[in-house]
């Protein structure tokens, strides 16, 4: 089975720093910003929807998991699993030729090849959780560096340089009039390897922002990891 709970987890405190980063951007506009998000946070908290976590390797669906989420009383969220992708079990259902020669040292080579994937996603999480948790004078020196500017449509956009690595960008794009963010975008390295993570953000109707969906390409090994948000239903309803 492959581990993309550690992905996953950081991809929530990733907005909630980009969302500090463009509150201190933004300068004068920051309070209204700020309120703007608190707002949006607390009528999220009245949802539930579905949520869609899917790894590819070179193209292919390597595994799926669906959740019903919703935040419990004390403000956390809560994840059931609603189906996905089975489990792929290596097994020799009693097939003889799994005995032949060599079909042990096969197998170990795919166990070889299961851990090395999952030392690569827990990499890429690490990666990520690292920019969903910048220190004070990181963050700091994003601001010092930051040009805000007319950005997609009618949005507003941030971004900054340099900020963990030499070369790393991070653009955010925000709607002046609603003070919601629209879009996240940052490009890293792993392994110096390039790595692209961007998120998009939609409304409910008549409703709060949400992350719609997330993606974290790793072009070097081909692997990419995708999270969508979609069914939001108001609780109760």
């Amino acid at each position: 089975m492959f581990k993309t709970s550690m992905l996953r987890r950081c991809i929530v405190p990733m907005f909630g720093a980009s969302i500090v980063l463009a509150s201190i951007a933004l300068g004068q506009q920051k309070e209204q910003f700020a309120q703007a998000q608190k707002d949006n946070s607390a009528a999220l908290k009245q949802y539930t929807w579905k949520s869609r976590t899917e790894i590819k390797m070179k193209g292919e669906s390597k595994n799926i998991t669906m959740e019903q989420v919703r935040y419990d009383l004390d403000g956390k969220l809560q994840k059931t699993p609603i189906g996905g992708s089975p489990e792929q079990k290596a097994t020799d259902s009693g097939d003889k030729r799994s005995r032949r020669r060599g079909g042990r040292v096969k197998q170990k080579v795919i166990e070889n090849k299961k851990q090395e994937f999952a030392e690569l996603l827990k990499g890429l999480g690490q990666l990520v959780a690292s920019y969903a948790h910048l220190p004070p004078d990181k963050m700091e020196a994003f601001v010092q560096s930051a040009t805000v500017g007319p950005g997609d449509g009618d949005t507003l956009a941030i971004q900054g340089v340099n900020l963990l690595q030499p070369g790393d960008t991070m653009s955010l794009w925000v709607d002046p009039a609603s003070y919601m963010m629209r879009r996240v975008e940052i490009h890293t390295a792993f392994e110096e390897k390039p790595v692209h993570f961007v998120t998009e953000f939609r409304d409910v109707t008549n409703g709060p922002t949400y992350s719609a969906r997330a993606v974290l390409e790793y072009p070097d090994k081909e692997v990419e990891l995708i999270v969508e948000n979609y069914d939001y239903q108001k609780l109760g309803e």
